[in-house]
């Protein structure tokens, strides 16, 4: 599963960079370690909110370390995490958040938040806004990212394992909501066991090794 593998990495090359981000001046690194570390905080928070196996929680925004975090916290307790594109309308977003029932939505900052609460009226399964860092908005269903990850404090790291080791391959991993050129979009389900064949087949393909950095620039 992808988790299994985030956290194989992260016991195998601990300090080794993960991801980037662009800084200032330099390119900013997170390790393995810091990187699972992260995801983990995720997955506890996720589970002290009360979501459970098979919800959706959807992430808007554009790149960032919190989209990867809550997507692959999420896939840690089998909950299926769904992305919006960042230039989806609040009509096309009320769509994919009603379609998945998702109970908590991630979006990057306070102009995303405002496409959700031009049409909060119309989303009866949404209980909670996160915010990625960097943005925090007084309303009552809306949690800063600090705040969010506060939730899961007291979330034991054996409770995370075990769900971790109990995925299974063939689980849905995560929900593409695509472009619907003929009706409204549905939710392609991919299960860890596609993620992680692409993963090796595009591997294979050219030849990447752990000396090799890949750009993400799509959302």
């Amino acid at each position: 599963t992808i988790p299994a593998r985030l956290f194989e990495q992260a016991k195998n090359r601990p300090s080794a960079p993960a991801y980037l981000v662009r800084g200032e001046t330099s390119w900013e690194p997170t390790d393995w370690a810091g990187y699972a570390s992260n995801v983990r905080s995720v997955a506890a928070s996720l589970l002290a909110a009360g979501l459970e196996s098979g919800q959706v929680v959807c992430i808007l925004g554009n790149n960032r370390p919190e989209w990867v975090e809550m997507d692959l916290g999420a896939m840690c307790i089998n909950v299926i995490p769904a992305g919006i594109y960042q230039t989806c309308s609040p009509e096309e977003i009320a769509y994919i958040l009603n379609h998945s029932e998702a109970p908590i939505i991630l979006v990057e900052n306070e102009s995303q938040w405002a496409k959700i609460n031009e049409v909060r009226s119309e989303l009866p399964h949404l209980k909670r806004i996160v915010t990625m860092r960097g943005t925090s908005i007084d309303d009552s269903e809306t949690l800063s990212w600090d705040d969010f990850i506060a939730l899961g404090k007291d979330i034991a790291p054996s409770d995370i394992d075990d769900r971790v080791q109990n995925l299974n391959p063939e689980d849905a991993a995560t929900f593409i909501y695509t472009s619907g050129t003929t009706g409204p979009p549905k939710a392609v389900m991919l299960s860890h066991d596609n993620l992680a064949w692409t993963a090796d087949t595009a591997v294979e393909i050219v030849s990447q090794t752990d000396q090799d950095t890949s750009l993400s620039y799509l959302p």
